[in-house]
């Protein structure tokens, strides 16, 4: 298949290479636009424009309109030179150019009889007068001066409309898994790239919630040369209706250069910002052990203007401490420690004056011990997680003409993905695709609490996952420009596919039972019966983008068109026996008095087509209009049409989707808290299905997909004035309204009307948190009325339900002048969920369910209510209604340097909850988490935080040292970010509630003031 679809790609190359008649987008670079005239105003054709900077000079010729141009320049400084018989020749300095962006000069030749140079050293324009797209640029330089975390996520949280689901000090939380979770406008889709080439691992998030993609790969920060992030308007390269990150990294020059830091910042250098009620209730809370970074890279000419060499390597560790909710935990024992090693090299090479041709690796590697420590998860039961991931590219460009470009580019990724329990380490039966210590029942995860039912907890072990997620993409881009009388047009084509399999396997450890003792009141416990799986599917995704920008006078537009399918389907899988429970037994279990069907392995052949298709045409249209002669104000619309893209909904589609088994009653008969044969109580039959799967259904697919089903699909309108009011100073500000329909849901197969449930209790009672905050609630919840019990889910979307989002966005940019500069953003948004009569098909009101939290607006329903994004973080809930940011730096005498970034958005919602507990008309016993009130009753603390640096450069030589002090929430704040939220139990069998012992106590504050001290050397 892959090489197959390379060489249809390469075909197309050529035929269209022979037409010559489309453009395409330059994702890796920028482009400089050039305008010559004479001092009248008038328009001067012929003469040639020539671009001086790092890398080999390019010349190029201006055309009967008196335009140039200069396609995939990569970011950095220039200069432009154009020279005119009978006119002077003139430069232009300080031309700067942004990946993506298109930077506009304006040459002004003066007729001369004598020949001469006139070399002018302005500012290039600070409004890009094509901008077609929201979102905001960093350059290499802006990234070195401001206090940061050092990720990319920390550069993410500054572009308006973005909202991170993280709070980082000091960069100790720069190693989440897969990144952290966030929403841009309303939506959770991410795309990463580098260098243009797209990493996003399709398998994170959560598509129920519009939340899809992630990245495998931990970015080393000094590599970067120019971060694109791009959030909406009508750029036709943006893939989904939520974010992508571009990151595009350094290249050798014809200058030898290189690098080398080293930071580091202590827990000894930290602050206590414990709040009074957790040092109250005995609880501490999370802080940094230790943040400790070292890297290098250099690169230079291997043959000066033709071939050259960049290569770079750092590593990373942050030791961090959790919060505790559990005041008899004591100290922390097992802190989390994660290591971060990527290593990058790239080859550029100039084969002739119109081809070039670039190599890129990267290695990223990421190594977590003691992952998920906590009271309730002891040394035995965290886990280490190891994921390297090697990433290729290899790309080819060639200028035909001054009017006609392409480019062409492979890449290929392969990330592993190795989660272990500590509990099976020692076994021999560890490696990739095998269930961790097989048929050691003494290695089987336990659960169970004191006699009093105090301190439930995981013990001896705990659940694993193996993943590898390789995916190959091809891509195409051509550029064609020509003019139409006093019209110049931009012809714009692109096509890309690429394809991810994941393929992965879960599971329990050991026999893959788990034996689960709540205490001693109750006769009866439970026993988990299970079988891990090995599910594999692969997803395809096929683009194409047709466009034209017209540009007359001071008018811009832009016309396209983006095609997209995604596309998956299985693969065959396995489903593992469970040694203990192989085979059907009769009058077996507890004093043999029961019967059960037995988990045998089962295969599953794999699909015969495409399970999911999404096709859809994306009309992307803008226009800009600069006002006055030196085109200072800039007016800006835009209409785009955005399709979320396909997330990990494959596995929905496998005869083995997901790990199955039963719950029993359960007696430990000899207290050794594991699971026998002779203590399950097979004679009260089952009390549940582990995931919600009948095994015995297997392996037929127990989900099904509406025929109908389609994505999530966001029309935006964008309304925007950008104004340079000086050479160094321009503010951008940005209406956007959004909506979105084709919201996705998950529904119990056979269940999908509200008839299909019935009003079971009201859950009601008061909660009192250890300090004091007093919750009464009374909510409703209903049980399925179904005579059997439903197997599976089904894929549809939700009727007449839509999400709505609108907002303002300012930007202020100060470019640096007069010793100082600053980037500031401030956001307002308001972001809803819209219902109609008939999307209440199940009447529960979930804290959270199918992606939404409030899904029916309260109890009863109502029409409207915040919307919040997806976290993978238990008690966050994404959705504020301000948020700003603001950067900046001074100047000062004698080489020193001064930086401060300052944050600020609203709490996040805090929604609490009420567990239900069930049995339903099929005599199966069900827990619902029932919401109170409404998502936004309740909110955490605003958040803002302050971080300085103090920095000084000495230059010696040819060599500059930068020792640096940083400051990270210099106001040692100590806002609550989580908090547990349930409540408690309702149980339906006695009508009483029973409060829980951790309601309302802290999970997560915002990490204390803390000094970090670094580094650097250049040359």
């Amino acid at each position: 298949m892959w090489r197959s679809c390379l060489a249809r790609v390469l075909v197309w190359f050529v035929a269209l290479a022979g037409l010559g008649s489309y453009a395409a987008a330059q994702v890796n670079t920028g482009n400089v636009y050039g305008n010559v005239i004479d001092e009248q105003g008038g328009v001067i054709p012929g003469g040639t424009a020539t671009l001086i900077g790092p890398a080999n000079p390019q010349t190029t010729s201006v055309d009967s309109n008196g335009l140039f141009r200069f396609l995939k320049v990569p970011p950095g400084t220039y200069a432009v030179t154009v020279t005119m018989p009978g006119f002077a020749t003139v430069t232009r300095e300080n031309v700067s150019v942004s990946v993506n962006k298109n930077t506009q000069v304006d040459v002004v030749m003066k007729l001369s009889k004598v020949q001469e140079t006139v070399t002018v050293t302005s500012q290039t324009p600070l409004i890009d007068t094509r901008k077609v797209e929201t979102g905001q640029n960093f350059s290499q330089k802006e990234l070195q001066e401001i206090p940061t975390s050092r990720d990319i996520w920390s550069l993410i949280q500054q572009v308006p409309g973005v909202q991170l689901d993280t709070v980082n000090v000091a960069g100790n939380q720069s190693a989440v898994v897969g990144g952290p979770d966030f929403i841009t406008k309303g939506s959770g889709n991410v795309a990463y790239q580098v260098d243009g080439a797209t990493i996003t691992d399709n398998t994170y998030g959560n598509p129920f919630a519009r939340q899809n993609g992630g990245t495998n790969t931990f970015f080393d920060f000094s590599t970067f040369q120019d971060v694109e992030v791009a959030t909406g308007g009508s750029l036709l390269e943006q893939q989904n209706s939520g974010v992508t990150i571009n990151v595009v990294t350094k290249r050798g020059t014809n200058e030898i250069r290189g690098a080398a830091r080293y930071l580091y910042a202590s827990g000894n250098w930290q602050s206590n910002n414990t709040p009074p009620e957790a040092q109250a209730e005995g609880l501490p809370t999370n802080n940094t052990r230790m943040i400790r970074e070292y890297g290098a890279d250099f690169g230079g000419p291997i043959l000066k203007d033709k071939l050259w060499l960049w290569f770079a390597g750092s590593y990373q560790t942050i030791a961090t401490n959790s919060a505790t909710f559990d005041s008899g935990a004591g100290e922390f024992s097992s802190p989390e420690t994660t290591n971060l090693e990527p290593w990058s090299a790239k080859l550029n090479a100039q084969i002739s004056n119109g081809n070039s041709a670039q190599l890129f690796y990267q290695r990223s590697d990421r190594d977590q011990q003691n992952r998920g420590a906590a009271p309730f998860r002891p040394h035995d039961t965290q886990t280490s997680l190891v994921i390297p991931t090697n990433f290729y590219k290899v790309e080819d460009s060639q200028v035909f003409s001054s009017d006609f470009f392409a480019s062409v580019f492979a890449s290929y990724q392969n990330p592993d993905y190795n989660l272990l329990g500590n509990g099976s380490r020692d076994c021999a039966q560890k490696q990739t695709f095998t269930v961790p210590c097989y048929t050691n029942g003494n290695k089987d995860i336990e659960y169970y609490a004191n006699a009093d039912g105090s301190d439930l907890s995981f013990h001896n072990n705990y659940y694993y996952y193996w993943a590898k997620d390789p995916q190959k993409q091809a891509n195409l881009q051509m550029s064609k420009f020509f003019n139409t009388g006093k019209i110049n047009h931009e012809l714009k084509f692109s096509f890309n596919y690429r394809t991810q399999i994941a393929d992965s396997q879960s599971g329990l450890p050991g026999n893959q039972n788990q034996g689960q003792y709540y205490s001693s009141a109750s006769s009866y416990q439970y026993a988990l019966l299970s079988r891990g799986v090995r599910t594999v599917y692969r997803t395809q995704f096929i683009s194409g983008t047709l466009g034209d920008t017209i540009t007359v006078g001071n008018l811009t537009a832009q016309l396209g068109v983006r095609y997209d399918r995604q596309l998956a389907k299985n693969l065959p899988g396995t489903s593992f026996a469970n040694p203990l429970f192989p085979t059907a037994c009769t009058a077996c279990g507890f004093d043999n008095a029961g019967d059960f069907p037995g988990l045998p392995e089962i295969k599953y052949h794999g699909a015969s087509g495409e399970q999911f298709d999404y096709t859809n045409w994306q009309p992307r249209i803008s226009a800009t209009y600069a006002l006055g002669e030196k085109k200072t104000t800039l007016l800006r619309a835009s209409y785009a049409q955005f399709a979320d893209q396909l997330g990990f909904l494959g596995y929905y589609g496998s005869g083995v989707p997901i790990s199955n088994g039963y719950y029993y009653y359960w007696t430990d008969l000899n207290h050794d808290h594991i699971v026998q044969a002779n203590e399950v109580h097979f004679e009260e039959g089952v009390y549940s299905y582990y995931n919600g799967i009948d095994p015995q259904s297997l392996p037929g697919n127990p989900n099904h997909i509406d025929s109908n089903f389609k994505t999530p699909l966001t029309n935006e309108w964008t309304f925007g004035v950008d104004q340079q009011l000086t050479d160094t100073l321009a503010v951008s500000g940005t209406f956007s309204y959004r909506t979105t329909k084709n919201l996705q849901q998950q529904l119990d197969n056979g269940a999908n009307n509200v008839t299909d449930w019935s009003f079971v209790d009201n859950a009601a009672g008061t909660a009192v948190g250890q300090n004091g905050f007093t919750l009464n609630f009374n909510e409703p919840f209903f049980a399925l009325n179904l005579p059997d019990e439903p197997s599976g889910v089904t894929l549809s979307n939700r009727p007449g339900a839509t999400q709505r989002y609108y907002g303002v966005d300012v930007s202020i940019v100060k470019r640096m002048s007069d010793h100082w500069s600053a980037r500031a953003n401030f956001g307002w948004n308001n972001f809803t969920l819209r219902l109609s009569p008939d999307s209440i098909q199940d009447p529960n009101n979930y804290w959270y369910q199918n992606g939404f939290t409030g899904q029916n607006c309260g109890s009863p329903p109502q029409s409207s209510c915040p919307a919040v994004g997806f976290s993978s973080k238990d008690s966050v809930f994404i959705n504020a209604n301000w948020q700003f940011n603001v950067g900046a730096v001074y100047q000062a005498p004698y080489g020193i340097e001064f930086g401060l970034n300052l944050f600020g958005r609203q709490g996040y919602p805090n929604p609490y909850y009420v567990r239900t507990r069930a049995r339903d008309a099929a005599g199966i016993t069900h827990t619902y988490a029932i919401l109170i009130d409404q998502v936004d009753t309740y909110r955490y603390a605003d958040v803002f935080e302050l971080d300085f640096r103090l920095a000084k450069t000495f230059n010696i030589g040819g060599v500059s040292i930068t020792p640096a002090a940083e400051l990270f929430n210099v106001a040692n704040s100590g806002t609550v970010l989580q908090r547990y939220q349930r409540t408690g139990t309702f149980r339906e069998s006695t009508g009483e509630f029973t409060q829980s012992q951790f309601f309302n106590q802290i999970l997560e504050v915002q990490s204390p003031r803390i000094l970090r001290l670094g580094i650097s050397v250049n040359f």
